[in-house]
């Protein structure tokens, strides 16, 4: 029961978080920055254009997180169906796989937060 109630939340997320109208980013936009470009792009961000990019970033991260907390989510059931109370280790497999959702679920619910931030920023500033 449990399972399905996190992976109900795994989806809901996804589309909690709006539509997503492309997987990948085009050919010419750059999605990857390392931590401090970031911080740059959000201190110079000042035009649309800049906010809507930022959008993208935390969007394209927001879908990373999604998937990898999908697949953590299979491997937590795989790893939870075959231990038995005998054969449990100590910290039990499934606990990896469990914080490691939990990790993925946080960061995407961020990331989507931070998109829709930017991406009202960049309705705004166009609107000025």
């Amino acid at each position: 029961m449990r399972n399905n109630i996190l992976a109900f939340e795994v989806v809901a997320l996804a589309f909690a978080a709006g539509p997503t109208y492309a997987l990948t980013a085009p050919e010419n936009q750059k999605l990857e920055y390392s931590s401090v470009q970031v911080r740059e792009k959000i201190r110079d961000a000042r035009t649309p254009q800049q906010y809507s990019e930022l959008a993208d970033f935390y969007q394209t991260r927001r879908r990373t997180f999604v998937r990898k907390a999908s697949e953590e989510a299979s491997e937590w059931a795989r790893r939870k169906s075959g231990i038995s109370p005998i054969s449990e280790e100590w910290p039990a497999p499934t606990d990896e796989a469990r914080n490691l959702y939990g990790y993925f679920l946080r960061q995407a619910a961020k990331a989507a937060s931070n998109a829709a931030r930017y991406s009202r920023l960049a309705d705004e500033a166009a609107a000025r």
